[in-house]
């Protein structure tokens, strides 16, 4: 089972979906945990009765909402572990106290995700403030063309934090008609793979093969998004 955290104040949610409902089409049981704040998921996944904290499954994705530890969620589903019941889990936090509550540093992979708009850098890199330990991070970047200088301004404000950067990083381009197919897809409550830009496609297929390194390559995941277009995914 991997674990994976995903962490910073810019919005996550439509890159989880959408790398979630990937991952199921090849079988994988896929968790998403948001312990953000806003608790996005709460407003956008459908559910019938929702509680304070509560597991729901939606495109055959399990969604945790309102937990702020695993010793929750064991409680709650009535389990020990996660191991057995998940192929993957993802961890959505925005606040220093989940980052330290959810063990985060003992996951396999942890992804800085931010925008280039100087809230979602200053209030992401703000969740690191607690120098006690390091921690390695990879960057998901949105950004209209990235570039070297976005780069160094990121490597500039984290400077003193207790950061080590991986050196790759993955782009996901920012452009107006994918933030229109996403208020529309939840609007009608689904995933649509179908109607996003090619490259923003190619950046899910690039994060998928950066996870499942050796498991996963990014032409399968490609594959796999095709094959999903076809359904009309």
């Amino acid at each position: 089972m991997k674990k994976v955290g995903f962490i910073g104040a810019y919005d996550k949610t439509n890159m989880l979906l959408g790398i979630s409902k990937i991952l199921t089409s090849k079988s994988k049981r896929v968790l998403i945990i948001d312990t953000t704040i806003e608790q996005k998921l709460k407003y956008i996944v459908p559910t019938i009765h929702p509680t304070k904290t509560y597991i729901t499954t939606w495109e055959d994705i399990d969604i945790a909402i309102g937990f702020s530890s695993y010793e929750e969620i064991y409680r709650y589903a009535g389990i020990q572990n996660l191991e057995s019941e998940y192929d993957v889990i993802f961890i959505e936090i925005d606040t220093i106290n989940e980052l330290d509550k959810m063990n985060i540093r003992e996951n396999d992979m942890n992804f800085f995700v931010t925008a280039m708009d100087l809230y979602s850098i200053r209030k992401g890199i703000e969740i690191f403030s607690n120098p006690e330990e390091q921690i390695k991070l990879n960057r998901i970047i949105f950004s209209r063309e990235m570039n070297a200088a976005e780069e160094e301004y990121i490597d500039y404000l984290t400077a003193g934090y207790p950061i080590i950067w991986n050196e790759s990083i993955i782009f996901f381009p920012l452009i107006l008609e994918d933030r229109y197919v996403e208020m529309e897809s939840q609007l009608l409550y689904k995933v649509d793979l179908k109607s996003i830009s090619p490259m923003y496609k190619d950046s899910l297929a690039h994060l998928i093969a950066s996870i499942f390194r050796g498991e996963i390559s990014e032409m399968e995941a490609r594959k796999i998004i095709r094959t999903l277009e076809k359904d009309g995914v």
